[in-house]
């Protein structure tokens, strides 16, 4: 068996007095803990070699997430997790499988577990309203069974019914079927089974066994994936019938979910964390230094970032090629006159409008909002450009600089141009070995400065933006001068053409690779995404019909 580290249900009824008024339920103090599968060596003749599957786990929902399946259960849009603590990110991800539950966080769903029940009190007054000739606990049975389901994303059990019915009777003594239900919608807001996603398999599993996960969970697990919320009514009764077993049947359902708005949000988000533009809306500048810059400008910049990844996922369908070589982008009339007086069409009601590049820019890589963030703030920085290059589109380790290297930026000076400052500055022989490879990528992006801006001289110097593509054996194997040249080489470079899938993994897994994942990156690297303009999308599919999708192995201890 393997044991969760949270409890079924939060709330619990305790000698509730008949008087009692609604109150807020703490959480159980075992959800301050990070969600994970209970671990520990036991023994038995059923252990797997830990290659076979990725481990059992259980996962906490991001604010999103929450979010959505809160929505879910009420029929309609919430957003009360917006001021829950931020998710922390790990390899640039905030979907990673270690988010925890802090003593503040506790609070934060006690108190929206409150809200969300007195709203659900009113938006949810059909479902629990009796009408006569029928027991109340008949009614308040089909309620909790409802509602329930919603928040679980499974059939509430008959333990957990006949917990939930309690709390139901004790709500409203000395109330209504209304206060009733409010209860119980608080208790399953603050439910670990609301808040935690599980892929554990059946209760049947024993230690060290390589199991498939339930239906349900396998539902949830591709719903979270595909639109970053809890299954539909469709997706549930495909669980219910048993059918998602079949890989047929789970490309049938994601394709059915990539058409919707929430799985275009779900990419949009991908491509902006996986390249790092999660921060662009702070990104702060020297107006000394960059006139252009301002509050607006920036929201420029993510309008920009927007518009052009919702074009490339929903026209597209999440291509890579068309994210890197795309000579055309969505810009509002700032943007349009901060890249050389272009002309738009198609302009929206919010002021964005399609223009083609001039050839100094191409594709995303180019765009203000990228060079902007791999910058200083006060002047670019080939470093921070190299390496999100390495790190983030080759899905290469960069090692921290040793201790005893200053990583401060050289100094600004009229008398030289950045890349100049920086050469000098990196020429330390306990450098020199990283900075070969960094340097060449980030050299090669000189022709922009620090907001963006294309430029051929600095300081009055020309600007040297030659560069080369390294490869991992310290070779340069492909020359440019420039973002947009590097842009191009990338879109056909077999190492970010494997990289992505990788990195999809980790943003939809919620992980690392692990060593049973070996067939399923072959497969997402080969097939329809390889050959169709590298669309994540297809790589999705691949993903899903996986037996790493759907299989985990119980842990031995």
């Amino acid at each position: 068996m393997v044991c969760l580290c949270a409890g079924l249900m939060a709330a619990r009824v305790q000698g509730i007095p008949d008087t009692m008024p609604l109150r807020r339920f703490v959480l159980s103090s075992a959800l301050v803990l990070s969600a994970s599968a209970c671990t520990g060596n036991i023994g038995g003749a059923d252990e797997t070699p830990e290659s076979a599957a990725a481990p059992a786990r259980v996962r906490r929902l991001t604010r999103e997430e929450f979010n959505k399946s809160a929505s879910a259960v009420l029929g309609s849009s919430v957003d009360v997790a917006q001021g829950f603590a931020a998710e922390d990110t790990i390899l640039g991800f905030s979907t990673h499988e270690r988010l925890q539950v802090t003593s503040l966080l506790a609070d934060q769903i006690d108190t929206a577990a409150v809200t969300l029940a007195e709203e659900g009190r009113s938006r949810l007054s059909d479902l629990y309203a009796c009408p006569s000739g029928r027991s109340q606990d008949d009614c308040a049975k089909a309620f909790i069974q409802k509602v329930g389901q919603r928040a679980f994303r499974r059939p509430v059990t008959a333990e957990e019914e006949s917990d939930l019915l309690a709390l139901f009777n004790a709500g409203k003594q000395g109330g209504t079927m209304a206060t009733g239900a409010e209860l119980v919608l608080q208790a399953l807001f603050s439910s670990a089974s609301f808040l935690y996603r599980t892929e554990l398999g059946p209760t049947t599993g024993r230690k060290g066994q390589v199991v498939e996960l339930t239906p349900y969970e396998v539902a949830s697990e591709l719903s979270f994936m595909v639109t970053g919320g809890p299954p539909d009514d469709t997706l549930l009764a495909a669980a219910q019938a048993g059918t998602l077993s079949s890989p047929d049947e789970r490309e049938k359902q994601t394709r059915r979910l990539l058409q919707t708005a929430d799985a275009r949000l779900k990419l949009r988000q991908f491509f902006i964390e996986w390249l790092g533009l999660n921060g662009l809306n702070k990104v702060n500048k020297n107006n000394q230094v960059y006139p252009d810059y301002s509050v607006e400008f920036r929201d420029s910049m993510v309008r920009e970032r927007n518009a052009f990844i919702d074009s490339i996922v929903k026209d597209h369908a999440g291509s890579v090629k068309e994210l890197l070589s795309a000579n055309y982008s969505y810009v509002d009339e700032t943007l349009a006159n901060y890249y050389g007086g272009l002309s738009r069409t198609g302009v929206d009601d919010e002021g964005m409008g399609r223009v083609t590049l001039p050839p100094e820019r191409l594709g995303i890589l180019t765009q203000a909002g990228v060079m902007s963030t791999y910058a200083h703030f006060d002047s670019s920085s080939p470093i921070k450009r190299g390496k999100f290059v390495l790190t983030r589109l080759l899905c290469r380790t960069v090692p921290p600089p040793p201790a005893n290297v200053s990583t401060i930026p050289p100094a600004l000076s009229e008398d030289s141009t950045t890349r100049e400052r920086f050469a000098a500055h990196t020429s330390n022989p306990a450098c020199a070995g990283c900075h070969k490879t960094i340097d060449p990528m980030g050299f090669g992006m000189e022709d922009f400065d620090g907001l963006g801006q294309h430029r051929t001289e600095e300081n009055g110097h020309p600007v040297d933006a030659s560069g080369g593509v390294v490869a991992p054996d310290g070779t340069i194997t492909a020359p440019f001068t420039g973002g947009a040249q590097l842009a191009r080489q990338l879109a056909t470079n077999d190492e970010l053409a494997n990289c992505v899938p990788l990195q999809f993994v980790r943003y939809a897994m919620g992980r690392d690779e692990h060593a049973s994942d070996a067939e399923l990156l072959a497969a997402m690297r080969t097939g329809a995404y390889r050959t169709d303009e590298l669309k994540v999308t297809e790589a999705l599919v691949s993903l899903v019909r996986s037996a790493s999708f759907t299989q985990r192995r119980l842990p031995t201890r």
